[in-house]
């Protein structure tokens, strides 16, 4: 009997182990300082796991104390050989002008996103539209997300003469273009992949 309790401890423990993961956070806000309620199009980033955003490859790397974090950009598909020039730092608790890490090359964050680090985050919040890149082996997009963007609720992105915005409204994901004449698409994705299985699998949702 004790030695059944021992295993199942063990088995707990490896498990745990092997799902642990850590997120660099990006909330987004339209304040300079960060301030008042988040809105606006923000980033989750895993950490130490090479990973695509579109065709471009990055690791994140964190300090000792989570205090920092450092964003590497790769011209290859194992994250072996870095661009030099690309080296993004942020500082935990600080606020900054948004990266353009937007899969949709026609979306441009212009807002402000704070910075945190998450260790195991219990669940992802609901937002006006969601894209998330899975690993490549993660054909069915069951495991951890390596990275994805989002955009809260009644967001508004502007772009060439058009503006659109982003709702989730019953458990979708809607987007309303103008042009000026506006129009409704519904962006709810199931698990695809793109580019080829070197690129990870990608889901929309709210």
């Amino acid at each position: 009997m004790n030695k059944t309790i021992i295993s199942l401890c063990i088995l707990l423990l490896v498990v745990g182990t092997v799902q642990s993961v850590t997120y660099l956070e990006m909330t987004p806000y339209s304040q300079a300082d960060c301030s008042g309620q988040s809105e606006g199009i923000g980033f989750s980033l895993v950490v130490g796991q090479c990973f695509a955003i579109d065709q471009t490859f990055y690791t994140v790397e964190l300090s000792s104390d989570h205090s920092n974090a450092t964003m590497y950009q790769y011209s290859d598909t194992a994250c072996k050989d870095r661009v030099s020039y690309s080296d993004r730092d942020f500082v935990s608790n600080y606020c900054y002008q948004a990266p353009n890490l937007v899969w949709n090359n026609w979306v441009e964050a212009n807002n402000y996103v704070k910075i945190s680090v998450v260790v195991n985050p219990p669940y992802i919040p609901e937002y006006g539209h969601r894209q998330t890149t899975y690993a490549p082996g993660d054909q069915n997009c069951f495991g951890n997300p390596q990275f994805y963007w989002y955009a809260t609720n009644n967001t508004k992105i502007y772009y060439d003469n058009q503006v659109a915005v982003f709702n989730c409204y019953h458990g979708q994901s809607y987007e309303i273009k103008c042009t000026p004449g506006c129009a409704t698409y519904n962006m709810m994705l199931s698990c695809t992949n793109f580019y080829g299985n070197k690129y990870g699998n990608i889901v929309e949702s709210c």
